[in-house]
This record gives structure tokens, C-alpha cells and sequence, in this order.
């Protein structure tokens, strides 16, 4: 669950680098989440595509896994581990044996 979920914001840091199209955009949208002005553009004049540049470290200062959070965006491992408590049965609890 937890590569879906990764490759699911790989994703859309991909989509976001893609909305910005131009160099000059993307290293102002990089310095205005952080990133210094050195790596935005070195990133920004990078010939990569967008799928190579999403798992850049630029691009996971600039959007990390809070920046999802503050979009509203739901996680999937963390909507699974609270699941994963009510899907096992009571006699599947580890019980410390008398002897």
C-alpha cells in the first residue's frame, strides 16, 4: 500500500511540474515553496522529463507529504492502518500464556 501511495504523489508532483510548463515558472514556483535559487533552477533546466523530475530532491522539499496533507488530499497507507486494526479478529491478539 504504502508504493501505491508514493507513486500516487509522484504522480501529482509530476502534474504540478506540468501545470507550470515553462522553465522560468517553475524555478519561481520552487523558490516560492522553499528550495533555493541554485536548485530550483538547476532543476528547472534539467532535460529530464516530468516523470524523472518528480522524485528529484528539489521537487520533495518544495512538496512534501505535509503540502498533500494542507491540500486535503487523503493518504492511502494511513487510511489502511486504521482499517487494519478492526480487520483482524479478537482471538488473532497476541496473549501472554500461565505457565
Amino acid at each position: 500500500m504504502q508504493q501505491l501511495d508514493s507513486w500516487i504523489r509522484r504522480r501529482l508532483r509530476c502534474y504540478r511540474l506540468k501545470q507550470r510548463k515553462r522553465k522560468y515558472s517553475i524555478a519561481m514556483w520552487l523558490q516560492q515553496q522553499g528550495v533555493t535559487e541554485r536548485n530550483a533552477w538547476k532543476l528547472a533546466m534539467s532535460d529530464k522529463g516530468w516523470w524523472c523530475l518528480a522524485q528529484t530532491p528539489q521537487m520533495h522539499h518544495a512538496t512534501p507529504i505535509k503540502w498533500f496533507k494542507e491540500l486535503g488530499l487523503y493518504s492511502l497507507r494511513d487510511g489502511y492502518e486504521s482499517l487494519k486494526i478492526y480487520s483482524e479478529p479478537p482471538y488473532a491478539i497476541h496473549a501472554c500464556t500461565v505457565v
